[in-house]
Order: C-alpha cells, then structure tokens, then sequence
C-alpha cells in the first residue's frame, strides 16, 4: 500500500534493470496520480532527474521516450509549474543529445523532434541550449 511517490522510490532505487525502465515507463501514469498536488508533481519530477543519471541506457532511452509526453502532460494539466519543461525535462534532453550510448542519442533526437512539433520547446531555450548542443 504505497503512495505513487513510494511505489515510485522503491523501484527507481531497484538492483533490476527492468524494475528501473517500468519506473521510467509509469511515470506518466504517476503524475497523472498526482496531478491535484502541486508538490508531487514538483516531487515526481526531481526522481525524473534523478532517473536521468542511471548508468543503464535502455533505462535513460526509454525515459526519453517519455519525456515528450511528460512534457505535454505538464503543459496541459499543470499551467501553474510553467517551469517544468525548462528546469527538468529540456536539460535532460540536450544531455542525452550528446550520450556516449548511441541509442540514447538517437532517442533524444526524437523526442526533441517531438517537443518541437509539439511546439514545447520555448525559442530562446532552443537558441540558447539546444543549437549549442546540436552545432
């Protein structure tokens, strides 16, 4: 019987590979769970960033897939964290751009072609940390 932040923890802080990318992948779903609390979603997107540092790249490519809907659902549901998108999602991606593990980077070139036909992605955050990335 734990929380979504709990069930959240437990299996990001997993020794299994596979319990690390079913984080990845519900965490759309946890911050659905969530969404009525402005701190939680605050919270699940901190372990979003936390998530981002794993060692293992079909864990970090597969929160990549997620990013762009993610990024959607705060736009959408969470008008009042206008900063969610700049603060957590968008470093993680021009990180990602430039991973050593080639699925990752493909990963992220397609999530950033996501967020940008999504129109997500503000013009001076594309001029100033996306176009160094990518030049």
């Amino acid at each position: 019987m734990l929380t979504p932040l709990g069930r959240l923890d437990k299996y990001a802080a997993s020794e299994n590979i596979f319990n690390r990318q079913m984080v990845a992948r519900s965490l759309l779903d946890t911050l659905r769970e969530v969404c009525d609390d402005e701190r939680d979603c605050i919270a699940v997107l901190e372990r979003i960033s936390r998530l981002a540092d794993d060692s293992e790249p079909t864990v970090r490519a597969e929160l990549m897939e997620q990013v762009p809907h993610i990024a959607l659902f705060c736009q959408e549901n969470r008008p009042s964290i206008p900063y969610a998108f700049s603060k957590f999602l968008l470093p993680i991606v021009v990180r990602y751009l430039a991973d050593q593990n080639n699925q990752v980077r493909k990963t992220s070139q397609a999530a950033l072609l996501a967020l940008l036909e999504q129109e997500l992605i503000e013009r001076f955050d594309v001029e100033t940390k996306v176009c160094p990335v990518l030049i």
